[in-house]
């Protein structure tokens, strides 16, 4: 059995007056995290965590400073997550995958110092197999998130190459 990681970079280094404590909150348990003075940066040596667990209180307290308004995952959690939050189990979250990338948009825009993110994703498998291999490139500004994978980028590349008459045939 083939095992799979997808090492991710969040580029660059997030200013920590620009989270929320709610958004640090959750970015350090979906990513992992190292902290100096000013700024945080968010990578995983695995991939990012689909399925993460926030205790009760630090939530709230950490929703305090925060706005529905301004704040995806405020949202997601008073949305979907008002009972939990208010009890004193810990709190799970699960297609954090889904959620990540709005979580850096509302960072970027909100931020006066920054104008974009940068997420850099490798696809690795421990058996080299032809579907664990790739990668992804995403743009974070704070109009659009735009994400291409390799296999996308190898889609277009085919259609140029069949249109141009260089190839005919190839897909990925």
């Amino acid at each position: 059995m083939a095992d799979y990681y997808t090492p991710t970079v969040v580029e660059p280094m997030i200013p920590l007056a620009a989270m929320l404590p709610i958004e640090r909150l959750f970015l350090a348990q979906v990513f992992s995290e190292e902290v100096t003075s000013e700024t945080a940066y968010y990578y995983s040596d695995d991939g990012a965590s689909d399925l993460i667990y926030l205790d009760a209180e630090a939530v709230r307290t950490a929703l305090d400073s925060a706005s529905p308004e301004t704040s995806s995952l405020t949202r997601k959690l008073i949305d979907e997550q008002a009972d939990a939050i208010l009890g004193d189990e810990e709190i799970a979250l699960d297609e954090c995958g889904d959620l990540w990338a709005e979580v850096l948009q509302d960072i970027v825009r909100r931020s006066p110092d920054l104008d974009h993110l940068t997420v850099t994703m490798a696809f690795t498998c421990s058996k080299m197999r032809p579907d664990g291999c790739g990668g992804l490139a995403m743009l974070i500004t704070a109009e659009t998130i735009r994400s291409e994978s390799t296999h996308t980028l190898f889609d277009r590349f085919y259609q140029e190459a069949h249109a141009s008459g260089e190839i005919s045939h190839g897909d990925s």
